[in-house]
This record gives structure tokens, sequence and C-alpha cells, in this order.
């Protein structure tokens, strides 16, 4: 090799060092945040994972746009295909909030896993939504206007879906916050398999809230469904999606939580007839779905810094964040 060609030959090298540091993010402590190849993507979206096997017929049907029946395997194929090669203008755009983000995760001790990946789609995975799969943040291009107080925001809610997965048992002191406690597992009512909607975010319904409707005490778990299973011309789940407020049983270490059961019909409520389940949620946020969601809105007002009318409800996150004990 020449001395020309082995110049080349540096030069080409220090371009890729230097392309692969840029596509990582190292601000937060102990974690890298790295932005995914097309191949990484992929994999990730494409992994038949907890979540993707909970999704119902009309859930998969609805998000390819086509009629029954969707098989789980052409659910994870689409899925995968949705994903797009960062750019250097989305990077420099996600760094930014990154940057933001990092002081105050830190000041907060947030366990963060080792590597979090961002995964850029063309939003068809999920109706533009930005959502999570494992240890994955997935922003759809188009869909998200670049805003840089708003990336702020977004990235703080999607990044706590990865912490929660990542330190269940935090997240579980959080939801306590809001009125939540652990419960096992709910054994889903049958008849209303077909109308479920699978949140990536929080795949598992096991926290529960006791409160009291119309002066009986009861334990609740919200569920996310769609309201009919016959989508119309230009509908998607979304169309027809709503939170039923499940009366439940709750469960042990041998047996399931369970649905109240009344004429053979599962006993539930809309939320507004529940005004102390909502009270308890704490009045910051309409996103209500899951007490992950609810979380999680909560947490992105605390690391983006923004305002909130329950002030005191963000520092009792706060606090539980800080607390020495994990």
């Amino acid at each position: 090799m020449n001395t020309v060609q082995s110049m080349r030959a540096l030069l080409l090298w220090l371009a890729l060092l230097c392309g692969a540091a840029h596509a990582q993010f190292t601000g937060f402590p102990g974690t890298t945040v790295r932005f995914a190849s097309v191949a990484q993507g992929r994999s990730v979206l494409g992994t038949v994972d907890e979540w993707m096997p909970l999704t119902s017929e009309l859930q998969r049907a609805s998000t390819l746009g086509r009629t029954p029946p969707v098989s789980v395997e052409e659910f994870r194929a689409f899925s995968a295909e949705a994903v797009l090669p960062w750019t250097e203008a989305q990077q420099v755009r996600w760094r930014k909030a990154l940057q933001r983000l990092a002081p105050k995760f830190a000041a907060l001790r947030v366990p963060l896993p080792p590597e979090v990946l961002l995964i850029s789609t063309d939003g068809r995975d999920a109706f533009g939504n930005p959502y999570t799969r494992g240890h994955a943040v997935v922003l759809p291009l188009a869909a998200l206007p670049d805003k840089a107080e708003a990336d702020v925001y977004i990235l703080a809610h999607e990044l706590f879906h990865v912490v929660s997965r990542h330190t269940l048992a935090l997240a579980t002191r959080l939801y306590t916050t809001i009125g939540f406690e652990s419960a096992a597992p709910l054994q889903w009512p049958g008849a209303w398999l077909p109308q479920r909607i699978a949140n990536p975010d929080a795949p598992f319904d096991q926290h529960l809230m006791r409160t009291t409707v119309e002066g009986r005490a009861v334990a609740l778990m919200p569920l996310l469904m769609a309201e009919r299973a016959d989508l119309k011309a230009g509908e998607s789940f979304f169309s027809v999606m709503e939170v039923r407020l499940l009366e439940v049983t709750p469960g042990d270490a041998t047996r399931p939580t369970v649905p109240v059961m009344s004429g053979g019909q599962p006993v539930w409520h809309t939320p507004e007839q529940a005004p102390d389940y909502l009270a308890r949620l704490g009045g910051n946020t309409s996103y209500i779905l899951h007490p992950e969601e609810t979380m999680a809105d909560n947490f992105a007002f605390v690391a983006a810094g923004w305002p909130a009318r329950n002030s005191e409800l963000l520092a009792q996150i706060e606090a539980v964040l800080r607390a020495p004990s994990r």
C-alpha cells in the first residue's frame, strides 16, 4: 500500500469512527443511547415479544389497513418494514432533546439500562405515534413536528417506559403516588378479547386501584378496548378506543386477578363514573388508560421541567426517584 492509499484508508477509518461516535449519545451516566441502524430497528420491531401476541386481530388488521385475518407473523413483518435510516438532521434534532434531559436524569438518578436504541420509522407501524419496544424508543419521522420543547417532553415520556420495563419495582413504587398497587396478572374477560387493544408500552395488567364507586368499595383495573369490533371505512382502532374500569377480585401468588361478573358479563365503569378514581390520578394529564401512561406523563413534566396543576404530585415523584432504595 503506497502513501496515498494509506492516507485514504486512514481517512476512511476516521470517517467511520466519527460516524459511529455521532450515532450515539453518552450523556446519561452508565447508558449509551444509539441511533439504530435499519437492521437493528427491524430486529427489534420484528421480534415476537411479550406484547405482540396480546394484540387482537382487530388491532393488527386496523394497523395494516386490511380486513381480517391478519396473523401475528404478518404484523411482525409489517412493523419491521416501517423502519427508516436516521438522517443527519434527525440525529441532530433528537440529540438536542437528549442533551436537555441528561442533567435532570442524572440528578434524579433515573435508572436507564446500559443501552437504549432510538428507532426511526415512517409511522405506519402505530399511526404516527411514538412508542417503545424493549429498551428501544420508536420515533415516527413524519408525524412528530420539529419543536424543541415538545421533543424533550416526548422523549422523557417514552424513556420512562424503558425505565419502568428495566426496573419494575421502581415503577410500582411510583404508581403508588397515584393510588395503584401491585396485583396478580389479570385473567382477561374472554368475551372482551376480540376487542382488546394491547399497549406496547404497558402490555400487562397487573396493578389495581382500591377505591369507591357509588359508595361501594371496589378494586378497579383500567383496560384499553375497542368500543366495537366493526370498523367503518376510514376508521382505525384509535377511532373506537375507550378505557373501561373493570371491577376485579384480586388474586395472589397461586391464582390470577379475575373480573367481577354480573349476569354473565364483566362489571365495569367509565372513568367519569368513578370520580374518586380520577381524583387519585392527580389531575395533571388526561392520559389515563393505564397507570404506566399516567405516570409517564407526570414523569415527563418532572424531567422536562414543565409546570403542572398538581405540583405536589410531581414533588412526590421526585422524592421516590431520589430515594436511596431502588
